[in-house]
């Protein structure tokens, strides 16, 4: 339309000009001519591109090799940018796939372990000589397995569920101990507490849940002996009297699965619980640190440190 009002415009001015009529004539056929022939080309390869588009959405696996190949500077600029998208979009669809992937290697493994203390309890329950203690240890068994479960699926929204503020620690490790009180009872082992007076700066319910787990393994691994907590310069220790980690086992403890030997003669170790402890603490900020000795026992070291901020 505008090269029609183009062509419209010349022929007025030399009319109104008074150029010879024929000469006008000639001079409108011969644009008219041109502008049919470069309409009748450009219209060919713009249904010839719409075609090869609409046959692109038809396809099931659509790849980018498939679009046309671009006509012009904006034409290319929008496919690098498509190019840019589908590559962005590939990347989130494999993370995707990996963490969905990861969880169901996970909730397949955590079946098979919460149906080991589900099946003790259905024994217990069928037993005539079965204690009540012996029914609630399997009963903490499943609750540990459990809460477990929920916090793994939450840890990738943990920023969310924080609750940042100063705790009394000893109230938080009371609390703790005494779920664990029973497990304690039922092996025989002794607890030392040194008199702790610390204010941590965290979240109470994540941080409860990385000590329960400290505390589990600590009393997974002890057989004889007995387990020490005490604080020396706001860092927390864990002390056990326990079998105690082989050395080359130490650097890969908080690798997700690794269950290092003791691990695998346990048969049952999951090797998420030291993974799941060092993300979480990594969150909260508090760095841990394991020293152990094969057959001697093994220290935890929580650093609850609050790093001043440099305001610049």
């Amino acid at each position: 339309m505008l090269y029609l009002s183009c062509i419209g415009i010349f022929c007025l001015i030399l009319y109104l000009y008074n150029v010879f009529i024929e000469a006008v004539i000639y001079a409108t056929i011969l644009c008219l001519v041109l502008l049919i022939v470069y309409f009748a080309i450009d219209y060919f390869f713009y249904y010839q591109k719409t075609n090869n588009l609409e046959s692109i959405f038809q396809l099931e696996d659509m790849i980018l090799l498939d679009l046309p190949q671009s006509s012009g500077y904006i034409e290319t600029q929008y496919q690098l940018l498509i190019h840019q998208i589908h590559h962005l979009l590939k990347e989130m669809k494999e993370q995707h796939e990996i963490h969905n992937q990861d969880m169901l290697d996970y909730f397949t493994l955590w079946v098979h372990q919460i149906k080991t203390p589900i099946f003790a309890l259905r024994l217990l329950i069928t037993s005539q000589n079965a204690s009540t203690n012996d029914m609630l240890l399997q009963v903490l068994r499943i609750e540990q397995y459990v809460d477990m479960a929920l916090h793994y699926m939450k840890l990738e929204q943990i920023s969310s569920d924080l609750r940042i503020k100063r705790y009394d620690f000893n109230e938080l490790i009371q609390d703790v101990i005494k779920k664990q009180a029973t497990f304690f009872i039922q092996k025989k082992l002794t607890l030392k507490i040194d008199p702790i007076d610390l204010q941590v700066l965290t979240d109470a319910k994540w941080l409860s849940f990385v000590l329960e787990q400290i505390l589990s393994n600590a009393l997974k691994y002890t057989k004889t002996g007995g387990i020490h907590i005490f604080v020396e310069d706001e860092v927390l220790y864990i002390e056990d009297t326990g079998i105690g980690i082989k050395q080359e086992d130490l650097p890969r403890l908080f690798e997700k699965g690794f269950t290092g030997y003791n691990g695998r003669m346990d048969k049952k170790a999951s090797g998420l619980g030291l993974y799941l402890c060092a993300r979480i603490l990594k969150y909260l900020g508090h760095p841990i640190h394991i020293q152990s000795t094969q057959g001697v026992g093994t220290t935890v070291m929580i650093d609850f440190h609050v790093k001043d901020l440099q305001v610049e």
